[in-house]
C-alpha cells in the first residue's frame, strides 16, 4: 500500500510562513530569553502556560475560527492546572519588565500557531525543516553579533538532537494537530505540556508527587476530557 503524498508549500504560502517563522522562531524566543534574565524561573515557568489563551482567544477573535464554549473551559481548565503545578506557593516578580516579555513571547507563539494553521494542510516536514533552519540561522546570526562564542562540539551535538526530537517531531506532530484539531483545540491541549514534563520527572528522576501535581493533574485531564469530547452544542 502507497503511503499518502503531502503536499508541498507552494509560493502563495510564502508570507504565512515568514510571518510565522518571524512570530514563534525569532520574536518568541528572543523575548522569551530577554525576559528570563529579568525574573525568576517560577514565574517564568507559570506565565508560559499563557500560550494556549493566546493561541485560541487569537483563533476565535481574530482569526474568526468558530468559538466553542467547551474548549474555551477545557482550556481555561487545563491553563489553571498549569498555574497550580508551576506555582510552588511563591511568585516573586521581581520587577514588571521580565514578566511583560515572558507573556509577550507567549503572545509571539500563539500569534505563531494561527499562522501556522493558514499553511497546516502542506507537507509537516518541509514546514518544520524550513521553519527550524530559518529561525535557527537568523538567532543563530544575531547571538554572533551581539558578541557569543560557539559552545564545545559535545554541547553542540547534544543540542541538534535535543532540537531534532523536542522542536523538530514536536513541530511535525502540532502541524498535523492543527490540521485535524483546528487552532483552539490544538494550542489548548499544548498547554498540557507542563503536566506532562512533571509526569516524566517523577519517573526519569523518582520524585514524589505534590499535592499541587496531583490537583493539576486532576484539572488537566478534566481539561482534556472537555477537549476531546464533542460538544452537543455542535
Amino acid at each position: 500500500m502507497r503511503g499518502t503524498r503531502e503536499t508541498p508549500l507552494a509560493r502563495r504560502d510564502a508570507p504565512w510562513v515568514a510571518a510565522s517563522i518571524a512570530a514563534g522562531g525569532v520574536a518568541a524566543p528572543l523575548l522569551l530569553m530577554a525576559g528570563l534574565s529579568r525574573t525568576t524561573a517560577a514565574t517564568g515557568s507559570l506565565l508560559l502556560n499563557l500560550e494556549g489563551a493566546f493561541t485560541a482567544g487569537l483563533a476565535w477573535f481574530a482569526f474568526g475560527e468558530r468559538f466553542d464554549r467547551r474548549i474555551a473551559l477545557g482550556m481555561l481548565v487545563i491553563v489553571a492546572g498549569g498555574f497550580v503545578l508551576s506555582w510552588g506557593g511563591r511568585a516573586e516578580l521581581g520587577g514588571i519588565t521580565g514578566p511583560l516579555l515572558v507573556a509577550g513571547s507567549t503572545l509571539a507563539w500563539g500569534l505563531d500557531n494561527n499562522l501556522t494553521q493558514r499553511f497546516a494542510d502542506r507537507d509537516p516536514v518541509q514546514i518544520g525543516v524550513l521553519k527550524g533552519l530559518t529561525a535557527g540561522a537568523v538567532n543563530t546570526a544575531i547571538a554572533l553579533v551581539l558578541g557569543a562564542r560557539g559552545p564545545a562540539a559535545p554541547i553542540v551535538a547534544a543540542a541538534l538532537v535535543q532540537g531534532l526530537v523536542c522542536y523538530g517531531a514536536s513541530l511535525v506532530l502540532f502541524v498535523l494537530a492543527l490540521r485535524h484539531s483546528g487552532t483552539a483545540r490544538t494550542g489548548a491541549s499544548f498547554s498540557t505540556a507542563p503536566f506532562i514534563g512533571t509526569a516524566v520527572s517523577l519517573v526519569v528522576f523518582r520524585e514524589r508527587p505534590t499535592p499541587s501535581f496531583l490537583a493539576a493533574a486532576a484539572m488537566m485531564l478534566v481539561g482534556v476530557w472537555l477537549l476531546l469530547t464533542r460538544s452537543r452544542e455542535e
